[in-house]
């Protein structure tokens, strides 16, 4: 009796070890790599209807507030952002290629918004200087609204993140968006190479893109 036991015990542990090892050798499943162009195209739409807001961003971005080590600096204001959206090449060394800019120094891209209550023009100014690096900034016209732009900068630990912070007031609400580029430093990781001249200026003409597509329509607040 107790061979039989001992023999049906080994043919279990046999089916165990088998099945064990099958899965030990299963390829790990990764996502395919998305091209420059999904990373780019304009496809999904955000709404918030309380501040009647609106604006385009890509799909394959991810629904979150920080794109690098370093967070944006909207992220760091006392009023946390409404929404955040971004796209991600991951850390160093890179796990896999995530996407097209997998080669470079690129961490991240994405925009961050946020809406707050604001007495005047100046209050909204003073809000959105406090954010940045310098009270100093330009002016642009997006959607026939008139934006202020500050430079944003955050950095340590061989990592910073760059953006601009785009600021409008109407009817006692100040908007803000920031656009984001976060990077490792250059030299710092073997094999990858710092984002040319040409790969930031596109970068940064797309993340315009999405700025340009902002619409601010208050009377659609509740």
């Amino acid at each position: 009796m107790l061979k039989v036991l001992s023999a049906a015990s080994l043919a279990v542990l046999l089916v165990v070890q088998t099945s064990g090892q099958g899965l030990g050798q299963a390829p790990a499943q990764t996502a395919k790599p998305v091209t420059l162009r999904q990373v780019w195209t304009l496809n999904t739409t955000y709404i918030d209807h309380q501040h009647g807001v609106t604006f385009r961003y890509p799909s394959a971005w991810q629904a979150e507030t920080q794109f690098g080590y370093h967070p944006p600096a909207l992220t760091l204001s006392a009023t946390k952002p409404i929404a955040g959206f971004g796209y991600s090449e991951g850390g160093f060394p890179r796990d896999r290629i995530v996407g097209p800019y997998a080669r470079t120094n690129l961490e991240g891209v994405g925009l961050v918004y946020s809406a707050v209550p604001a007495a005047s023009v100046a209050e909204c100014e003073a809000q959105a200087a406090s954010l940045s690096d310098s009270p100093e900034h330009s002016q642009v016209v997006l959607g026939q609204r008139s934006f202020s732009v500050y430079k944003t900068f955050s950095g340590g630990m061989s990592q910073s993140m760059s953006g601009e912070l785009y600021a409008t007031y109407a009817s006692s609400i100040c908007y803000r968006f920031e656009t984001n580029v976060a990077v490792a430093s250059p030299g710092v990781v073997d094999d990858i190479q710092t984002l040319t001249a040409a790969q930031l200026h596109d970068i940064e003409t797309h993340l315009l893109e999405i700025m340009k597509s902002v619409r601010i329509a208050p009377s659609m607040r509740k």
